[in-house]
C-alpha cells in the first residue's frame, strides 16, 4: 500500500485494557503485507524518534491527546473508541450522586484540553460512524481528519456446530458499568420468570456480580472463559442481550452474531450501527420493551430466532481486520502526508 516502509511508533503502555490490546493485535497483524513497520513503546523517554508517524490506540471515554506525545513533533495519529463519561448524563454514567457532580467538571476539563490541543491531532481514527460523529461534535477535529475503521471480528469467533441446539437461556457479558444497564437486564429477566422457564447468564467481574447471586433464575459464570468456552456460550443462547445506553462500537454484538446468536440491543449510540437489521433494536431504558424483546426470542412460531441468526452471520461477514487494517494505512499515510 506503500511505495517504501512506513515506520509506525505505536504507543502501548502496561497498563491497557485487554479490549484495546486485542483491537491492536489484530489490526497490527496485517502492517507488514500493507508496507508498515511497528515499533512498540511505552513511556514518554521510549518514544522513537526515526519513526515516521505515531499511533496512539487507547483514546476511551473522551481523553484529548497525551501532551508528550504531541510534543514529539512526530505526527500523531489517534484512536477515539467513544466518549461516554462527556456525552452521558452523570448520573447514566456513575449511578452515584458524587459522580455525577464530578462529571460535570470531568467534561468540562476533556473539552476543554481537546480545544488546546486538537490542532496537534494529524488524523483520527473513529470506530464507527457515531464515534466520528461524536469526535466531530466535542473535540473539534476537523471532519476530513477522521477515518472510519470499524473493527473485524476473529475467525475463532464462528459457528463450530451448526446444528448445535439452543437451550432456555439468555447471554449478558460486558464490565458491568452502569452504562451497559445489567439493572434494567435483571429487571426484564426477572418478569419474563414469572412466565417463561428460562435462565440469564451474566458475566461480569467478579466484584460486580454478586448482587445478583441470589435472584431465581440468574447464575453468574465465575473465572476465565477461553474463546472457546465463549463461543459456545454465544452459540447455545436463546439470545444475547446488550441494551447499552452508551457504546463506541459495541465489539460483543459483533461476536455474538459471527457465532449465530440472536441479539437485543439498543437504538442508541453504536449499537443499531453494528447490528443493522441483525437484531431485536430497543430503547434500552425501556424495561417492558426489553421484557417483550426477550420473549420474542423465546417463542419459536414466528421464526423470528433463525432470521436473526441468519442475518447476524451474513452481517458478521462484513467486519473484517484487514480492511480495517487498511483505513488505520490510510489515516497514517495522511497524517504523514499532512505534516
Amino acid at each position: 500500500m506503500t511505495d517504501r516502509v512506513l515506520r509506525v511508533g505505536i504507543y502501548r503502555p502496561g497498563e491497557l485494557p485487554q479490549s484495546f490490546r486485542v483491537y491492536a493485535d489484530n489490526v497490527e497483524r496485517y502492517f507488514p503485507e500493507l508496507g508498515i513497520e511497528a515499533v512498540h513503546f511505552d513511556s514518554k523517554v521510549a518514544i522513537p524518534q526515526t519513526v515516521d508517524v505515531l499511533w496512539d490506540i487507547r483514546s476511551g471515554g473522551g481523553n484529548p491527546p497525551l501532551e508528550f506525545l504531541l510534543d514529539s513533533k512526530i505526527p500523531l495519529v489517534m484512536t477515539v473508541h467513544g466518549f461516554a463519561p462527556i456525552s452521558l448524563s452523570g448520573w447514566e454514567y456513575f449511578q452515584t450522586i458524587k459522580g455525577a457532580f464530578l462529571s460535570k467538571r470531568y467534561a468540562r476539563d476533556k473539552l476543554k484540553r481537546w480545544e488546546e490541543l486538537k490542532e496537534g491531532v494529524a488524523a483520527m481514527i473513529a470506530v464507527s460512524q457515531f464515534t466520528k460523529g461524536e469526535a466531530v461534535r466535542l473535540t473539534g477535529v476537523p471532519e476530513h481528519k477522521i477515518v472510519v475503521c470499524p473493527h473485524g471480528v476473529s475467525p475463532e469467533f464462528g459457528v463450530q456446530e451448526p446444528q448445535m441446539p439452543k437451550e432456555n437461556y439468555f447471554l449478558h457479558i460486558s464490565n458491568n458499568e452502569p452504562r451497559k444497564n445489567v439493572a434494567r437486564i435483571v429487571e426484564a429477566f426477572q418478569r419474563l420468570k414469572k412466565t417463561h422457564d428460562v435462565r440469564l447468564k451474566l458475566k461480569l467481574p467478579r466484584a460486580e456480580g454478586g448482587k445478583y447471586q441470589n435472584i431465581k433464575g440468574v447464575e453468574l459464570i465465575q473465572g476465565m472463559l477461553s474463546t472457546e468456552d465463549l463461543v459456545e456460550l454465544y452459540q447455545k443462547a436463546s439470545g444475547f442481550v446488550f441494551p447499552s445506553l452508551y457504546e463506541g462500537f459495541g465489539m460483543p454484538i459483533l461476536e455474538a452474531m459471527a457465532c449465530g446468536c440472536p441479539i437485543i440491543t439498543s437504538n442508541v449510540s453504536a449499537c443499531p450501527e453494528v447490528a443493522g437489521e441483525a437484531a431485536i433494536i430497543i430503547d434500552p431504558r425501556n424495561v417492558q420493551a426489553l421484557q417483550n424483546a426477550m420473549e420474542q426470542l423465546i417463542d419459536q412460531t414466528h421464526g423470528i430466532s433463525q432470521s436473526l441468526i441468519t442475518a447476524g452471520l451474513q452481517r458478521a461477514a462484513r467486519f473484517d481486520w484487514k480492511k480495517s487494517a487498511e483505513g488505520h494505512a490510510t489515516a497514517m499515510i495522511h497524517a504523514v502526508n499532512m505534516d
